[in-house]
């Protein structure tokens, strides 16, 4: 049986409207290729729970970056 993965990753909009496994595949291909600079023999290489992660993983730290600049900038216009 295989392990249920969530669909969720962090709160980015970008992987909530993924209609289809061949749909999210690319979305995840493009992501970690575009974002880590990875091949896409790489990113097939791994297993999908550990892609996932790493999407994951990615979508969290793009969004902790995201909201440290959102301060910075208030913080400078103040």
């Amino acid at each position: 049986m295989r392990t249920q993965v969530s669909d969720r990753f962090g709160s980015n909009q970008f992987f909530f409207a993924a209609v289809g496994s061949a749909d999210r595949l690319r979305q995840e291909v493009f992501y970690l290729s575009y974002h880590l600079h990875w091949t896409y023999t790489e990113v097939m290489d791994l297993d999908i729970v550990e892609r996932r992660e790493y999407v994951r993983l990615l979508a969290e730290r793009i969004e902790q970056e995201n909201r440290a600049i959102n301060r910075a900038s208030r913080r400078g216009a103040g």
